[in-house]
């Protein structure tokens, strides 16, 4: 009987299909950038503060695994955040997100413990973007020329690192359930806004990286 009981397969660790889809629900708290402040005739208009709060935002997702062996895998992973944000000095919008990496773990008999690291995108519909420069001048007394900007709102992109561990389940051979944890790193590019006065006519913030805690909950099939 013990012969018979070492011959029984591991649902999770043996023959496992090459193949994984499924669909998730995403929960995504962002730490906000930081914004440019002043009301354009303050002597601190401009001033660059640290932002403040989180910007807590759920949405629905869908991935894709390539098991290359039973603990190592290749994923693709796509989330929409639907909820619209707007705020000109910080990205806004709605929120969508692409990871891309690895998966690497132990499975056993009726679950597996992995860690992930997938590189990829996180991007905004509604960023205040600097489109064109043009040069004014010379005016004043001492014949300056002034660099202004011409703006518009569109969508933008920022690389995005997904590091964190996630835990599946295995009712059966094709059906698993599973849930990720970790720490969606965002590095935000340069953000420019238009200042009131010529003389500073294009104000900048410089890139900045924040870490973003995201949890991630659903079901898939194995073929």
């Amino acid at each position: 009987m013990f012969i018979l009981f070492l011959a029984i397969p591991a649902v999770g660790q043996q023959a496992v299909p090459r193949f994984e889809l499924g669909a998730q629900f995403s929960l995504l708290s962002l730490e906000r950038p930081s914004q440019i402040v002043g009301n354009g005739f303050d002597p601190c208009c401009g001033r660059v503060v640290p932002g403040v709060g989180r910007r807590t935002e759920p949405g629905l997702g869908a991935r894709f695994t390539y098991n290359l062996t039973a603990n190592i895998a290749f994923e693709a992973e796509g989330n929409l955040f639907p909820r619209r944000e707007t705020n000109g000095s910080m990205p806004g919008g709605k929120i969508f997100q692409g990871q891309f990496g690895l998966k690497a773990g132990k499975r056993f008999r009726r679950f597996g413990i992995f860690g992930k690291a997938r590189p990829g995108f996180v991007g905004f519909t509604e960023v205040n973007k600097l489109i064109s420069t043009s040069m004014i001048g010379p005016t004043g007394p001492l014949n300056q020329v002034f660099t202004v900007g011409r703006f518009g709102i569109g969508r933008d992109v920022y690389f995005s690192t997904d590091l964190g561990g996630v835990v599946e389940l295995y009712p059966s051979r094709r059906i698993f359930t599973r849930f990720d944890v970790g720490d969606t790193i965002i590095r935000y590019g340069t953000f420019r806004q238009a200042g009131v006065f010529l003389s500073r006519a294009i104000i900048e913030r410089p890139p900045e990286t924040k870490h973003n805690l995201q949890f991630s909950a659903g079901v898939g099939f194995r073929f």
